[in-house]
């Protein structure tokens, strides 16, 4: 049976390890395929088939490798008998893991744009989001919409239609337009920097209309939105989810601090509540989805991610 421990994200030992320093040591030369392997049985991994190990790192760099083998070391050390097929393991578990969070997450971003492009453009108009009084901070704002500019400039090389034809027309893009280009992540710096200025006639904000659509308040979904980002940005590049720290935590609600962690699990907390408020059978779905990984691959250890013992529960 596995053997998994929770370890910290591995980082850089020092700024001097940091491109542009003045480093004199000489760097290690390219290794074969064949030596990776001879590598990896000297730092006490047991490999039964080198052939089928040599596969693996045909199709998965070492060092990526390397990033799973973390969670099987204790103090520097392999704990012994562990088995590239125990991190070959984890590694697919943790490849399937990521595609149920990149669908998981997709229609939550689709949703963010929608209703940000429905609340800013009904409150403030269609060029709202380019108008800075309507954000907290003047500096972040810019920042996004250096962002924005770039994927206009990008969907115009592409001849996105919608763009080529408001462009061609107005010369500019409404925001309900604007959204369909921008990024998750500039649409959740843009959220997470409204103003109560922004806001309908009625005296009702637009955060906070936003956020009733969600089934929240808006404290916690511009933090939630700035979170999903993140690990979609994971999941897009490929990046482990399994036993990672994560850096970008969401807030949760008060009933739910006792899985506070920088693990993963709060994230599937996160996407729990959101499901629940508004596609709830689609929950049901997507949390089966997930037992049928964790069935596929039986030895691996949830703890690593930061599940607790009653997690099925707590997801229901």
């Amino acid at each position: 049976m596995i053997r998994s421990y929770s370890t910290p994200h591995a980082s850089a030992s020092s700024a001097a390890n940091q491109a542009g320093s003045f480093i004199s040591a000489t760097m290690k030369p390219a290794l074969s395929f064949t030596d990776q392997v001879q590598r990896m049985r000297t730092h006490g991994l047991v490999i039964d088939d080198k052939d089928e190990a040599v596969r693996f790192l045909s199709e998965a760099n070492y060092y990526r490798i390397r990033g799973y083998w973390l969670t099987f070391e204790r103090d520097g050390e392999i704990l012994p008998g562990t088995s590239l097929s125990d991190i070959h393991e984890v590694y697919m578990f943790d490849e399937e893991l990521r595609l149920w969070l990149w669908d998981a997450i997709r229609p939550v971003e689709i949703k963010a744009r929608t209703m940000f492009a429905y609340h800013m453009g009904m409150a403030c108009g269609p060029l709202s989001h380019e108008n800075q009084r309507y954000f907290k901070y003047a500096a972040a704002h810019s920042k996004a919409m250096q962002n924005y500019k770039r994927e206009r400039e990008r969907a115009m090389k592409d001849q996105v239609p919608c763009v080529v034809h408001n462009m061609s027309k107005y010369g500019n893009l409404p925001l309900w337009a604007a959204v369909e280009i921008m990024s998750m992540g500039t649409v959740s710096r843009l959220y997470g920097n409204l103003s109560n200025s922004a806001q309908y006639d009625t005296g009702q904000t637009v955060p906070n209309a936003i956020a009733t659509d969600f089934g929240t308040k808006s404290y916690y979904l511009a933090s939630w939105l700035r979170h999903l980002t993140y690990i979609r940005n994971l999941c897009g590049h490929h990046s482990r989810v399994y036993n990672r720290t994560m850096t970008t935590q969401a807030k949760l609600f008060k009933a739910d601090t006792r899985y506070k962690s920088a693990k993963l699990f709060p994230t599937i907390v996160v996407l729990m509540h959101i499901y629940t408020k508004l596609w709830p059978m689609r929950w049901i779905r997507l949390l089966n989805e997930m037992k049928n990984i964790m069935k596929r691959h039986p030895t691996v250890s949830l703890t690593p991610l930061g599940f607790p013992n009653d997690w099925e529960d707590a997801l229901l």
